[in-house]
């Protein structure tokens, strides 16, 4: 059930929500200043692919250092709100709705508080606060890293971040863009995805492994890129008169509607 936390307690649950995030991060903080250690676990996920959304107050100017390290994170998206005054952080399966911004005085210095609560245990909570993201939606103007990166390296020389390589040149990486917080809401829903070889409902929208466990280990055997399916990753379709695979898991309008 939700819990309340003290000033501690928000700076060790928020620590403990980020190392365990396993597919979708969301941090809403008007203020960022990020601690060291922080970015390392920030880093950390990013290199399991995980996807970031860090939402700040429009007005705020992030300071060189943190637009360097928003420039080495390969799945981080940046968006401003105006009148931004929440604090939030979500992942797949916990929140905190906190006083706390991510920012390292408000984490060593400041008198804070929040509440911790669980998609399993809180399912009430969780849904109305993916729900209350959702109306935030509409509000965010996302930020290009580029920018980002060029502003910040006239002061900041770090070491460049490389790339990690798509496996198909022709075959987006991420999963299509429903408007920001639809993924999260597919997620509490239960359905994200679907298996592009027997049409089941998946948790998770992954371009990479468009299988459940099941039609995955059978399609491992061959591993035909090629190999003809049935279903649409994104829609669950099975009359899209496209030809679906691992190499094209997507039908056309999908693709269309998605990735244009």
């Amino acid at each position: 059930m939700a819990k309340f936390l003290d000033g501690t307690g928000v700076q060790a649950s928020l620590t403990d929500l980020i190392k365990n995030t396993g597919h979708e991060l969301f941090i809403v903080s008007p203020y960022l200043k990020i601690s060291t250690t922080m970015k390392n676990y920030l880093a950390s996920i990013d290199q399991k692919n995980v996807a970031i959304h860090l939402i700040y107050r429009s007005d705020f100017k992030v300071s060189d250092d943190d637009k360097a390290f928003f420039g080495q994170l390969n799945n981080l998206k940046l968006y401003q709100c105006d009148n931004l005054h929440t604090k939030c952080f979500v992942n797949e399966a916990t929140g905190i709705i906190s006083t706390m911004n991510l920012h390292e005085h408000s984490q060593t210095h400041n008198w804070e508080m929040g509440i911790r609560f669980s998609r399993q245990e809180d399912p009430e909570i969780f849904a109305d606060v993916a729900k209350e993201l959702n109306l935030m939606g509409p509000h965010l103007k996302q930020i290009t890293l580029a920018k980002i990166i060029a502003e910040a390296q006239k002061k900041y020389h770090a070491e460049p971040a490389q790339k990690a390589p798509q496996k198909l040149a022709h075959k987006p990486t991420e999963a299509p863009n429903k408007g920001l917080i639809t993924k999260f809401l597919d997620k509490v829903t239960g359905e994200a995805a679907y298996c592009i070889r027997c049409g089941k409902p998946m948790t998770v929208f992954n371009l990479q492994k468009p299988y459940c466990d099941k039609c995955y280990a059978s399609w491992a055997k061959y591993k035909n890129p090629k190999y003809k399916e049935r279903y649409c990753h994104a829609c669950g379709d099975d009359e899209t008169n496209s030809t679906i695979s691992f190499e094209k898991p997507t039908c056309k309008m999908c693709f269309k509607e998605y990735y244009k």
